[in-house]
């Protein structure tokens, strides 16, 4: 009897050790193999973006109006009456002005017949209304800016830096002026209590039939990069005047809106 049980402990304490040898084996690392880690603790690698792929084509029209602003390469309609020159986008090197004096003020002189027809229905409807300043070349671009400068300086304090940034609000720096245009028109007193005056007033009613919107309007400075100017107008040619006032849209978005449908 105590012969089978001492053989029963014995067997119970091999089949111990065999379970701790068994156990310790495989408890080793195959060789050349990492340890597996827990699959909870792991982070999921990220995945990497492709480098994008030039194309041969030209590049899709942008989807904002304010991309249209800040567009370095921006590339012109066909349409000159569409001709867009702003703080990023300059005037182009191949657009050809011939101004032509309009009682003593040069504007560009495709745009000749539209302007003298509005100035002259709005003579017949008893309206005051004149045109202050058209066509400007780079040149007298340059001065008026440096004189509003110092302007700035010598009657508010400013530093150049200052007068310079002020300025620039309302008045485009050289070779970004619509007015280089010659499509450009600023009517009367060129201030902003014009939009108080039966003149402005006429205008916003009457200007598309002629062609002629309000550039920057008080609603689109975001986009324009000009503060609001009542007094400034631009020629547009009448069916792109009607389309820009029904869509209520400025030149930047209503460019854009036509490159977009013609992708």
């Amino acid at each position: 009897m105590r012969r089978r049980q001492a053989v029963t402990v014995l067997s119970a304490v091999f089949c111990v050790l065999i379970a701790l040898v068994i156990t310790a084996v495989l408890a080793v690392p195959h060789a050349g193999e990492a340890p597996v880690e827990a699959a909870a603790s792991a982070e999921p690698e990220p995945t990497a973006t492709p480098a994008p792929v030039e194309s041969a084509e030209a590049s899709e029209p942008p989807t904002s109006a304010a991309e249209a602003v800040i567009d370095e390469n921006y590339v012109q309609l066909d349409d000159w009456q569409l001709v867009l020159v702003n703080d990023t986008v300059p005037l182009p090197d191949d657009f050809v002005v011939t101004p032509q004096l309009y009682d003593g003020v040069q504007i560009n002189s495709r745009m000749y017949t539209a302007l003298r027809d509005l100035l002259r229905d709005a003579s017949d409807a008893g309206v005051s209304l004149w045109v202050a300043s058209a066509y400007r070349s780079v040149e007298e671009q340059e001065r008026i800016l440096e004189n509003a400068i110092q302007n700035r300086m010598n009657d508010y304090g400013m530093t150049r830096e200052e007068a310079e940034e002020n300025a620039l609000l309302t008045i485009q720096k050289p070779g970004h002026s619509e007015h280089h245009t010659g499509l450009a028109v600023d009517f009367n007193n060129v201030a902003r209590d014009f939009e108080n005056t039966d003149a402005y007033a006429w205008l916003m009613e009457n200007a598309e039939k002629y062609g002629f919107v309000e550039r920057y309007p008080a609603d689109k400075e975001e986009i324009t990069g000009i503060d609001y100017e009542c007094w400034h107008f631009r020629y547009v040619g009448r069916d792109n005047a009607v389309a820009m006032n029904e869509l209520g849209m400025c030149l930047e978005e209503y460019v854009l809106y036509l490159k977009n449908q013609q992708a």
